[in-house]
């Protein structure tokens, strides 16, 4: 029972600092893609603060962290880290979606990667003994209930994704995260999927510590927005138990209350935050431009070596096609540019 509570105290810290990340996101007038938020910078204190110094001794060969090189697509997969500072930078290029975080992707080892989502999502998916998990609904092992009438069904690097409104709602509060009210209902459905899959699968004990767990009356007090339920009504239940960790519940009513605590700026601020934006936005890019400087002439050499090696992975293409063509068709002879003599 020990070791449950000490695996509950982690989790409580995770969903703490994904909390703490989502409100960093809602701060700027635009959200997660206003140009004061870092995700990567934000990721990379949470890992010096919470890591212990020996924490790539304690991963190595247990965790697996997908890459997607940015050179040729290929997906890397890294096990063996060599200091804290090394697994850090390993997760941090694992964060990094193009765009979203950024134009230039981090570099681990000299070499440059992005998220492994982006060439395989789903390592080791073809193993008996590999549980899957995916936030939206599809084909995974553990996934959310959807609508049971979707559009299409697709299979993106490993993963079967389908087609739905619902599904389309969680790729936006994927890249812009809701209120702590939201975040919470997310949090009840995924162990429930979890949980019903483990007992569907005969893997639950007898006595589960879930079960083991009661509302709580200042939780149960915690307005649900009813948006979310709309969209989610299959899998939201007023009437069904909360089997999440005290300690996690906790923490999400701490971020609620902190969240309806805070002082909600008038409608005219809220319009002369809109009229300055222009001005902040050019301000904050100005200071990423001064900070990236020293590095610059690294990113535009990097940049040149990308375009060249794409320019000359296409020419190789379009002789190989052209060799291919001559030989199945010998015969086939390209038109004179000469003007015809009569």
């Amino acid at each position: 029972m020990q070791n449950v509570s000490r695996k509950f105290h982690f989790e409580a810290k995770c969903c703490e600092n994904l909390l703490e990340m989502s409100r960093e996101a809602r701060k700027g007038t635009l959200g997660a893609v206003h140009p004061s938020f870092t995700l990567l910078k934000v990721v990379r204190n949470f890992l010096n603060r919470d890591l212990p110094d020996d924490a790539h001794l304690l991963a190595s060969g247990r965790l697996f962290v997908s890459l997607t090189r940015v050179s040729d697509g290929t997906n890397v997969l890294l096990s063996e880290f060599d200091s804290k500072e090394d697994l850090i930078q390993a997760l941090i290029c694992s964060c990094f979606y193009p765009l979203y975080c950024g134009v230039f992707p981090p570099s681990y080892r000299g070499i440059r990667y992005v998220d492994g989502a982006l060439s395989d999502n789903m390592p080791f998916s073809h193993l008996r003994n590999t549980i899957t998990i995916s936030p939206f609904s599809g084909e995974s092992d553990i996934s959310p209930y959807g609508n049971p009438f979707y559009f299409h069904d697709i299979y993106y690097n490993n993963v079967s994704i389908h087609i739905n409104f619902i599904n389309a709602h969680r790729v936006v509060i994927a890249f812009f995260p809701p209120e702590p009210e939201l975040l919470a209902e997310m949090c009840q459905n995924g162990y429930k999927d979890a949980f019903l899959f483990l007992k569907e699968n005969k893997l639950l004990k007898t006595t589960s510590p879930l079960s083991e767990f009661t509302l709580n009356d200042e939780w149960e007090n915690i307005p649900t927005s009813k948006k979310y339920i709309s969209k989610n009504k299959l899998r939201v239940n007023g009437n069904s138990e909360n089997i999440l960790p005290e300690s996690i519940r906790k923490v999400f009513y701490i971020a609620s209350k902190r969240e309806n605590e805070q002082i909600r700026c008038p409608k005219l601020v809220s319009c002369l935050m809109w009229c300055i934006l222009p001005v902040e936005v050019a301000y904050i890019m100005l200071l990423r431009l001064v900070e990236c400087t020293p590095e610059m002439w690294l990113y535009l050499l990097w940049m040149w070596q990308m375009t060249l090696r794409t320019i000359g992975q296409i020419l190789k293409k379009a002789f190989s096609i052209s060799y291919l063509c001559l030989q199945k068709y010998p015969t086939l002879q390209l038109p004179s540019t000469s003007n015809p003599t009569h």
